[in-house]
């Protein structure tokens, strides 16, 4: 009570102030806001993940491992059954050889984003690892990177002859 009497009876009935000083307690309270609006998105994101779906085709069955026959991979990104337009995709190759372009690529209109594959040269003997495409919805939350993820097998076949 000799405290309050000291300072007066309003900083008895905010007895932390004197402790905290009003600068640390604004800092405190802008930190947990800021931690409560991140907290907020992700978990708003978190929901929408489960709305949105990546579907993938190739233009063709099969792509020949000679260095320069390349296969096209449509990718399509929906949210509610509706095309996310302008949706930001990343992509890479995650096992196989060859080269996957672009790396990143955005969703037209009707949420479609084409990527060019071509393999790694081959002779007809060569053991041939399965070749794994990985693509990735970035912009899932406004404020938080949130993920969502794509994998397809990538048809490849040795040549038949070594030219």
């Amino acid at each position: 009570m000799a405290l309050a009497a000291v300072l007066g009876k309003q900083v008895a009935n905010h007895w932390f102030l004197p402790i905290m000083g009003r600068g640390r307690l604004l800092a405190f309270a802008a930190i947990g806001l800021l931690l409560a609006a991140i907290a907020v998105d992700y978990a708003q994101a978190q929901v929408r993940l489960r709305n949105i779906s990546i579907s993938g085709e190739f233009d063709q069955p099969k792509v020949i491992a000679d260095g320069k026959s390349s296969i096209i991979l449509t990718v399509r990104v929906t949210e509610n059954g509706e095309p996310r337009g302008n949706a930001l995709l990343q992509a890479w190759l995650e096992s196989g050889g060859g080269l996957l372009i672009p790396e990143w690529n955005y969703t037209d209109e009707e949420g479609y984003a084409e990527y060019t594959y071509t393999p790694n040269a081959a002779g007809p003997y060569d053991l041939q690892e399965d070749t794994i495409a990985h693509v990735i919805d970035i912009n899932v939350g406004r404020l938080f990177e949130v993920d969502k993820h794509y994998r397809i097998q990538i048809p490849i076949e040795a040549p038949l002859t070594t030219d």
